[in-house]
């Protein structure tokens, strides 16, 4: 179903997206051994990620980074190991001959128990030398092994070098391929470092896969084709006050689709609870920038309010919470861009989303005030 909240696991629930996932596979196919899954928040990147891992056929594992390090505020080997190996059992589910081979190779590695789908460690733990086992054993299996870290970006706080352990996979562990999403794509970027020669991945080949947003013509069709799923007729008029104020975001598309389509809310009261919902959320995520600086939240809501060069940005900051020079300020406008929260065009600063935006301009405290 197009209105299914949860991330897509199936293509034909995938609206729209045929040119990106067939270069995922063909990536894949290519044994390319990084790829980059980027684009803003609520784009599909998960759902596209799903779709894929699926249609592979290949053994794979899929960890939600952001969420480990929110959980358990920070993210030691041993922890990633065990989401590593438990989902790539998981992947394995009816293929016995599969999984017994794998854990035939994981019980060589010393300190590791595996029982069904569970895996728990004792004693010192080296996360290289699982991936070394992973390797041989894709090897003798004939198959690759894709390991995917979704919001890998956050892998950078954790105090480990995994960007090294990454590159030393890249550069000896031919079977393996990584998948890295991130919708805070400076951040990504600049813990991957392709482009920098201080990080250990400087200089490697990585396929880049961006999502953009639906252009009006898709927002459009998606939700048209999307409510005749539901078997229900929505005017061409609603369809387009929908998409005028909600844009190409399929994540917002998809939530009014589900309140309006499968709770039958009426028009304006489906579009107000989609805010309700969106503003509680985009406090969430901006709650732990503002424990950092305030001045995130200046910055945001003055975007908000139509203000898009660099001075009369700065204007409205050091009139909401005092005087700050040049350089601090650049460095806060430019954490603000790496995590998708603005972006900078030829006309200037801006949010891409515009459900984010009108939350923002609709609130006069930061988070928590």
């Amino acid at each position: 179903m197009l209105f299914d909240l949860q991330p897509k696991t199936r293509r034909e629930d995938l609206y729209d997206r045929e040119e990106e996932l067939e270069e995922f596979m063909e990536a894949l196919k290519l044994k390319e051994t990084l790829i980059l899954l980027l684009g803003i928040r609520r784009l599909g990147k998960s759902s596209l990620l799903n779709v894929a891992l699926s249609e592979s056929g290949l053994p794979f594992s899929k960890i939600d980074v952001r969420s480990l390090y929110f959980t358990h505020g920070s993210i030691p080997q041993d922890l990633l190991a065990k989401k590593l190996l438990e989902s790539l059992l998981k992947s394995l589910k009816g293929r016995e001959k599969l999984h017994m081979e794998l854990v035939r190779t994981l019980s060589k590695i010393s300190g590791i128990t595996v029982s069904g789908i569970r895996v728990e460690f004792s004693g010192k733990f080296d996360l290289a030398e699982l991936l070394e086992k992973l390797d041989s054993w894709a090897e003798k299996s004939r198959k690759r092994v894709v390991i995917a870290f979704d919001e890998a970006q956050y892998l950078r706080l954790s105090g480990i070098r995994y960007d090294g352990l990454i590159a030393y996979a890249v550069d000896n562990l031919p079977n393996l391929t990584f998948v890295l999403t991130g919708s805070e794509v400076g951040m990504l970027h600049d813990f991957i470092g392709l482009d920098n020669p201080k990080k250990p991945l400087f200089g490697r080949y990585a396929r880049e896969i961006t999502l953009e947003r639906f252009s009006r013509d898709q927002s459009v069709d998606f939700l048209r084709k999307g409510f005749e799923e539901l078997g229900l007729k929505i005017s061409e008029g609603e369809i387009e006050r929908a998409v005028e104020r909600l844009d190409g975001i399929v994540g917002w598309l998809t939530l009014y689709g589900y309140l309006r389509g499968v709770r039958k809310l009426p028009e304006g009261e489906a579009l107000r609870e989609l805010f309700e919902r969106a503003k509680a959320l985009i406090l969430d995520e901006l709650s732990t920038l503002t424990r950092h600086s305030v001045r995130y939240w200046f910055i945001l809501k003055a975007v908000s309010l139509g203000n898009s060069s660099w001075s009369s940005i700065k204007e409205y900051v050091e009139f909401k919470a005092g005087r700050i020079n040049d350089a601090k300020f650049s460095g806060l406008l430019k954490n603000l861009t790496k995590y998708g929260y603005i972006e900078k065009t030829d006309k200037g600063y801006s949010i891409p989303d515009p459900v984010a935006e009108e939350v923002l301009r609709g609130l006069n405290l930061p988070p928590g005030k």
